[in-house]
């Protein structure tokens, strides 16, 4: 297994280019959205625990109906967090 380590600012930048693809190419790739998003955001909770990164900005707000708690946009500068990956 290869160990690796990425940056809050790269994690941030695999989650902007994942929130990037369409509906369409999300259904297409059977589960290949889905697993990288989900370790994505696995990475980015074990560096910043009860935020969403910065790439969620451009989605907006949920809809009115969403009656849930969404967790705060972070707000730090990008780049100083790292996190221990395996591949």
């Amino acid at each position: 297994m290869i160990e690796y380590v990425l940056t809050d600012e790269q994690v941030n930048d695999m989650i902007d280019e994942l929130l990037d693809w369409s509906v369409d190419k999300r259904r297409g790739s059977p589960a290949v959205w889905s697993a990288r998003f989900d370790k994505a955001m696995t990475q980015w909770d074990e560096m910043h625990s009860g935020t969403r990164p910065p790439a969620y900005a451009k989605i907006g707000p949920p809809p009115a109906c969403f009656k849930g708690q969404v967790p705060p946009i972070y707000e730090g500068e990008l780049g100083n967090t790292t996190v221990s990956c395996n591949k």
